[in-house]
């Protein structure tokens, strides 16, 4: 997402996670998109543009409710990319 700048307030609420992760993690398990979404409280468009994206832009407090949706550890989905400030 180039042209938006966070400061740096408002990045320590913002990582990057690892799209194909997510998506790998969520199939593993049998869950459809809908179903996910769901268990974690966001919406289908909002899984759908993180599994897309390699290091997709996420809140951590959605990275937190997909970590507890699938059962694992918060950083396991993180993505190695780091976030351009």
């Amino acid at each position: 997402m180039t042209g938006i700048h966070l400061s740096d307030r408002a990045l320590r609420w913002v990582t990057s996670v690892d799209g194909q992760q997510i998506r790998h993690l969520r199939r593993q398990r049998g869950l459809a998109r809908e179903e996910l979404a769901t268990l974690a409280g966001i919406s289908p468009d909002t899984l759908a543009r993180l599994e897309r994206e390699p290091a997709a832009r996420c809140r951590t407090r959605t990275l937190a409710r997909l970590a507890t949706a699938l059962g694992e550890h918060p950083a396991t989905m993180i993505a190695a990319t780091p976030l351009d400030r």
